[in-house]
């Protein structure tokens, strides 16, 4: 049985990856996997529960555990300014970078 939901799951990889619609959007979500994750560490590591940091944001405390959940499907992404106010909130501050991706096949000249 696990062998056959294993192949299954890799298929549907393999399938997600080569469509590069599917796969812009299974990199988007995981990105946000991510940074929820990363988001919840931070809080904890500020000795912080999602209550303080709701007092603090002023909002209610599911809108915190939707935050560190990645928001869930058919859910919006937070946006920037809700990032930021959730960083300041757990004392932090929020910085977005753009890194190059792996290097590609194909060269472009300017």
């Amino acid at each position: 049985m696990v062998t056959r939901s294993t192949q299954w799951h890799k298929q549907l990889e393999k399938k997600v990856l080569n469509d590069p619609e599917m796969r812009f959007e299974y990199e988007t979500y995981k990105g946000q996997l991510e940074l929820a994750e990363k988001m919840k560490k931070a809080r904890i590591k500020a000795h912080l529960t999602q209550e303080n940091v709701a007092e603090k944001m002023e909002t209610q405390k599911t809108v915190i555990a939707r935050l560190e959940a990645a928001g869930g499907k058919g859910r919006h992404s937070p946006s920037f300014s809700t990032l930021s106010k959730y960083a300041a909130a757990i004392g932090c501050k929020l910085e977005i970078k753009l890194v190059p991706k792996r290097k590609q096949h194909h060269h472009h000249t300017d």
